[in-house]
């Protein structure tokens, strides 16, 4: 039987070949469970039809949109309309926004000094200078000093609780709490704030060494040899190993598919020493061009020994990647 075309009513933009009747839910999922994501994700799938002008990113039932252009007024076109339309999918779709947690930020100084405001339906939104996305605090300049700062000062607070507890511990329940509690703290979204400054870089180190020298008693080793003992890497070694993994994905096609064209291998009609090599994207910046992800993973790729690249099973190139310690890694698998 063929079904006619239904355009709900008050949505212009929402046409279906097919619809069900609206029937009342009377029980639904365990908070947690499996199935409430997907059902939510079903329901949740068409929004991507309604963005004409702008990317779209969502996480759960969290929606985020990003536009980039020369000119901010177009930037502020593109953005105000795809979200009125976002807005009045939500409205047809019997959900409400809430205009009170709308935020918006332009990245660059020449950006944010424009005071760019969004205009809404009579909602004005304008363009804070941090702003807080799933968990990660992003800045105009995408230096991450707040983030960093944020993490820094609650894993401070969580290795304090360690110290006090400290007593009631053998080595290994302390390690433990290290790994469960004040590690995740630099193990979530690294790769968003891993090109933060050199200072930060340091400011993340301590909190580690700090950690080790209380869980060791050792107040008078190096870091270096505290490392050693622990068997643990560096902060920084630790994401551009996670950068690494990344790329290792990207280019296998494991990763989403947005993330497809970040990384492409060199296409080139000359034989080389080394095989697997990706494309080093050229730069113009250092903040958006060297400190981007497009430029260092490709850099860290092609420095990586060879049997690393040429590595066809995941699980054994996640076995060699743990082992690697930077550039001047002489571990047994580099060597």
């Amino acid at each position: 039987m063929d079904w006619p075309s239904v355009t709900i009513e008050g949505c212009e933009h929402c046409v279906v070949e097919y619809i069900s009747n609206w029937q009342d839910i009377y029980k639904g999922v365990p908070q947690g469970s499996i199935l409430g994501p997907v059902l939510f994700n079903i329901f949740l799938n068409d929004i991507f039809h309604f963005t004409t002008s702008s990317t779209l990113y969502n996480y759960a039932d969290d929606n985020t949109l990003a536009h980039a252009d020369d000119n901010i007024d177009k930037v502020v076109e593109h953005l105000e309309k795809d979200s009125l339309a976002l807005i009045e999918w939500f409205s047809c779709n019997q959900m409400k926004a809430n205009p009170d947690k709308f935020q918006a930020i332009a990245i660059g100084k020449k950006s944010m000094d424009k005071n760019i405001v969004l205009d809404l339906a009579g909602n004005k939104i304008k363009c804070e200078k941090e702003v807080k996305l799933l968990g990660v605090t992003i800045d105009f300049e995408l230096k991450f000093n707040s983030h960093i700062s944020n993490i820094c000062k609650k894993a401070s607070r969580q290795l304090n609780v360690l110290k006090r507890l400290g007593k009631y511990l053998n080595k290994l329940g302390k390690l433990t709490i290290y790994h469960s509690f004040i590690l995740s703290n630099f193990n979530f979204c690294p790769l968003s704030w891993h090109f933060c400054s050199e200072a930060n870089t340091n400011k993340i180190e301590k909190i580690q060494e700090r950690a080790l020298r209380f869980i060791y008693n050792d107040y008078n080793s190096t870091y270096e040899n505290l490392l050693i003992v622990s068997k643990l890497p560096t902060l920084k070694v630790r994401r551009l190993r996670t950068m690494a993994i990344e790329v290792y994905k990207i280019l296998h096609q494991e990763s989403p598919s947005y993330l497809h064209d970040l990384i492409k291998i060199k296409d080139t009609k000359y034989c080389f020493r080394y095989d697997n090599i990706t494309e080093i994207p050229s730069v113009r910046t250092t903040r958006y061009g060297l400190k981007s992800f497009r430029y260092a993973a490709a850099k860290l790729w092609n420095e990586l020994p060879n049997h690393f690249r040429t590595q066809t099973s995941f699980n054994q190139f996640k076995n060699l990647i743990n082992s690697w310690n930077g550039n001047s890694c002489r571990c047994n698998a580099c060597c």
